[in-house]
């Protein structure tokens, strides 16, 4: 049971994460299923730029969600940035390092107490010509499979690339939020196979979603 400290400390996340979503974008977004008020869930997300985990949190906490992402740990570091990454439980990933992996462990438990986890299976921004997401790593799927409790929900954001236009201007970013995925056929499983299939299954929903926020921000 949270205690009055964590309240105050919850509402102050989602009021800080929702005034700095509010300055980076125009956040619009369209549900294609439904996101869960309460219960562990897994969102998935494509990567076009820095600050478009904050229009993502915008999403979840339209659906009264806030969510614990897992961001690589530099950002930590990073003035300010860092502080209210540490206040609100986001999940640092040391990559490239053997305990990239304690990173699941963290969000495992998040997901444990019913959090909301948001990942980019790519690992980095995309760095496609067409914008499409790249080869994806198989964290995001490993965490699904060990918890087939959560409902993974795939979510597809387009608008301005990492650069100039996107640092220096307030820009509008569009999001579709799909259903959650069938992953009922790994069910048990835990192989390297089963990751590796999960993920073109996570990748594809994403990619889905992506076509549709692509449609909203063309005829914004």
């Amino acid at each position: 049971m949270p205690t009055p400290r964590q309240h105050v400390k919850n509402a102050a996340g989602f009021a800080l994460v929702w005034a700095a979503a509010g300055l980076a974008h125009r956040v619009r977004f369209r549900t294609m299923g439904s996101v869960p008020r309460t219960g562990p869930v897994i969102l998935v997300a494509n990567h076009l730029t820095m600050t478009d985990p904050l229009a993502v949190a915008r999403v979840a906490i339209g659906h009264r969600r806030f969510p614990h992402f897992l961001a690589m740990q530099e950002v930590f570091g990073w003035p300010g940035v860092g502080m209210l990454a540490r206040a609100t439980g986001q999940i640092p990933v040391a990559r490239g390092t053997t305990s990239a992996a304690a990173a699941l462990d963290l969000a495992s438990d998040h997901l444990d107490k019913g959090h909301l986890v948001a990942l980019y299976p790519e690992g980095r921004l995309t760095t496609e010509p067409d914008g499409m997401p790249g080869p994806a790593r198989t964290g995001a799927a490993r965490l699904a499979l060990r918890h087939p409790e959560a409902p993974v929900i795939p979510v597809g954001t387009w608008g301005p690339r990492q650069g100039t236009e996107h640092i220096w201007h307030r820009h509008t970013a569009c999001l579709s939020v799909g259903p959650a995925l069938d992953l009922s056929p790994w069910l048990g499983r835990d192989d390297d196979a089963a990751a590796r299939e999960v993920t073109d299954v996570l990748m594809a929903g994403i990619r889905e979603q992506i076509a549709v926020a692509k449609e909203m921000w063309h005829t914004r």
